[in-house]
């Protein structure tokens, strides 16, 4: 009899001594649960709908389970239950913290690359999906919490968007006062879900249907698409089930499936398809706030790309660097593999403006570097190998940190170390042969109003003038290039 899992209604699931473990008890188990219990049933569709994997955070997003409500598991209890039988198990992924996978998901590198590349890609969604609930007027941008904001929450359950709605239908007056509706959604991109897959989602609605005193809410579901069923089951809920391309147009819906695709295979397209960049950027752009969330996630791409393209060699990108010793993980933004040298790229994306500072290269150098370095050297396939970690960013650094570089730099003898800021980044591009790389570095990492002016100001003194003219003077400036023009621009300002 399996214990830690009960069923309703005091059933047991029982199973000869020599099955346990086998396909033959999973496959059982599986179906015993779904059939059995709604609670279990829906977690293992939303996690399943998800990939596979999901962070701690987004569990109780997923699952269908309440987080606190009489006479309901919850989802802490559903998760904890499920993993006493291994169903489900946790595991530390750098960068997301706890994670939640299916038992065949343990330690599976895809996996891991499809957590990052739905991650980047849904929050694109999410973001845009608020901003167009503003632009119709169902919910306010500014009141809309989404998950990464915060937890958003409605009564006992927890969505990816909620936030206040003033449709009429969800209004009511109360002592001269209207108070709002809600709106809630969920989003699921890279699976059409079936009708086991919307269960979850429609299970929470159908929950807090029961609840007194809530305020009305308008439910809404948006993934790539849904089969029939699925979509039957949505509409004869009342949930508004519909998709990006219905709410964003082809385009836009075509680059967010592009970017999925492209970040769970990032090694392959900088490799071979460096054109599909750019393709992101221009299908993606009418997104508010796309440049900036993708600035970070392709960068890596980017220089795989620049470093295999200049350099030779193989490159490998996202790939998880483990400790054999210690069990400690760390994600490798960039490896380039040629002859027999090493080199490990970590890379930032920022804006030039940003400054890197002696902080964040200490913790690279402390929590990051030292791991990798010892699980390269723990694989027979690097053994002997020079290794080299360097530092890439669009930005600059500040002076203590070029300090604390090149102090290590000098001291440590087992790896070399090496960092380049933006103008060395955009130097090295122009040992590109093709142009489209450094076009994609100008036009959405370095198109910033310092990068683009061929001048240097070394100082630059405002002077507000009296009311009725309220125009601004530039005091000095020095150019160090002639440009009339950009000249003429910045005496305007």
């Amino acid at each position: 009899m399996l214990k830690g899992l009960p069923f309703p209604k005091r059933a047991r699931f029982i199973f000869l001594e020599g099955q346990f473990g086998t396909e033959v008890f999973w496959t059982r188990l599986v179906e015993a649960v779904g059939s059995a219990s709604p609670a279990y049933a829906a977690a293992l569709a939303g996690v399943r709908a998800r990939g596979g994997i999901v962070t701690r955070k987004q569990f109780d997003i997923a699952c269908g389970s309440p987080v606190r409500q009489d006479g309901q598991l919850s989802a802490e209890t559903v998760l904890e239950r499920l993993r006493s039988v291994r169903l489900l198990h946790s595991e530390e992924i750098e960068g997301y913290g706890e994670c939640i996978a299916l038992d065949g998901a343990r330690g599976d590198l895809v996996a891991r690359a499809s957590l990052k590349a739905r991650q980047i890609t849904e929050d694109l969604l999410i973001e845009a999906t608020r901003g167009w609930l503003g632009r119709m007027n169902w919910a306010s941008p500014k009141a809309t919490s989404i998950r990464n904001d915060a937890t958003p929450q409605f009564a006992t359950f927890r969505f990816d968007i909620c936030g206040p709605c003033y449709l009429r239908p969800l209004t009511r007056h109360q002592n001269n006062k209207i108070n709002p509706g809600f709106l809630v959604a969920d989003i699921v991109l890279g699976a059409r879900l079936d009708e086991q897959e919307v269960a979850p989602f429609i299970r929470k609605c159908e929950m807090l249907s029961y609840l007194k005193g809530i305020r009305p809410f308008m439910p809404m579901l948006i993934a790539e698409g849904f089969s029939p069923e699925a979509l039957r089951a949505c509409r004869s809920e009342g949930i508004v089930a519909t998709t990006p391309e219905s709410l964003f147009g082809r385009d836009v819906a075509r680059g967010l499936k592009d970017l999925l695709e492209t970040l769970s295979r990032a090694g392959a397209v900088a490799a071979t398809n460096p054109k599909k960049i750019e393709h992101l950027f221009t299908s993606l752009s009418s997104i508010e706030g796309a440049a900036t969330n993708l600035r970070g996630a392709l960068f890596e791409l980017i220089v795989g790309h620049m470093v295999r393209s200049i350099e030779g060699g193989s490159i490998d990108i996202g790939d998880i660097a483990r400790d054999l010793k210690t069990g400690e993980q760390r994600e490798i933004d960039v490896r380039l593999v040629k002859e027999r040298n090493v080199t490990i790229i970590e890379c930032k994306g920022y804006q030039p403006t940003t400054t890197v500072t002696a902080d964040e290269i200490d913790s690279w150098l402390k929590k990051k570097v030292p791991v990798i370095d010892r699980a390269h050297r723990q694989q027979p396939r690097f053994d002997g190998m020079p290794l080299t970690f360097e530092f890439w960013t669009c930005g600059t650094f500040d002076d203590d940190a070029l300090q604390l570089l090149k102090e290590t730099s000098e001291r440590v003898q087992k790896y070399n170390l090496a960092w380049r800021d933006g103008t060395a980044v955009r130097e090295y591009a122009k040992e590109l042969k093709a142009a489209g790389i450094r076009k994609i570095l100008d036009e959405h990492y370095f198109n910033h109003v310092l990068a683009q002016l061929p001048v240097t100001v070394e100082d630059l003194a405002i002077e507000v003038q009296p009311q009725r003219n309220s125009r601004r003077r530039v005091e000095r400036l020095i150019v160090t290039e002639e440009d009339d023009g950009m000249a003429r621009l910045l005496e305007e300002l």
